[in-house]
């Protein structure tokens, strides 16, 4: 019955992130505004692509290693395709909105320390250790995500790892009362809004 309730919720979140994907698609074609041909175009690699993750997801007779990889190719060939669907201009228009998505992200992420210092007291020295900290734990993480000579599982042990790290880092900034208090707010926040602290 567990393994059941699991495998539904673990599907309804599929779904969810899929329709979000599928939103933020659409409302990109919309800012950059994709002729018709450009969208059937699209429309029909999304469909070919698709089609191929289904057989490849469903193939049981590969290792995982070669399913990860053959999954990356398939990745990188559609994201290359879609890429030569546009125009210069619609690829520019794309990267200034990446500019803007990243600095309105850094802006939450501020946001999110003011919050977390008002609702710990922390003073104006912890605020700087943990900047400090989230800014170097950004970097690694970024390392580990570029690095290509790795495989999907080596990074996310590498990931576990710092994530620990980073914990128990913050138990030696926070004191005791704070750090409790960290903890129930983390528990009470959504699962994809929680950072690294």
């Amino acid at each position: 019955m567990l393994a059941m309730i699991t495998i539904v919720a673990a599907q309804a979140q599929k779904e969810k992130i899929s329709e979000q994907r599928d939103h933020r698609d659409k409302m990109m074609a919309e800012k950059i505004k994709l002729s018709e041909e450009q969208k059937q175009k699209a429309k029909a690699l999304n469909e070919d692509y698709r089609k191929k993750t289904d057989e490849l997801r469903k193939k049981d007779d590969i290792l995982v290693k070669d399913w990860r990889n053959q999954m990356m190719e398939l990745n990188k060939k559609h994201k290359e395709d879609m890429s030569a669907l546009l125009s210069r201009e619609q690829k520019e228009q794309i990267e200034k909105y990446k500019v803007e998505r990243k600095k309105m992200a850094e802006i939450d992420a501020n946001a999110r320390m003011e919050k977390m210092k008002l609702r710990l007291d922390l003073s104006n020295d912890q605020m700087e250790k943990i900047k400090k900290q989230n800014s170097e734990m950004h970097e690694k993480m970024k390392a580990i995500h570029e690095n290509k000579s790795q495989d999907m599982m080596k990074k996310r042990e590498e990931m576990k790892v710092l994530i620990q790290k980073n914990k128990e880092n913050m138990r030696s900034i926070l004191n005791e009362e704070q750090f409790k208090k960290m903890q129930e707010m983390r528990k009470s926040m959504p699962r994809k809004r929680r950072v690294l602290s």
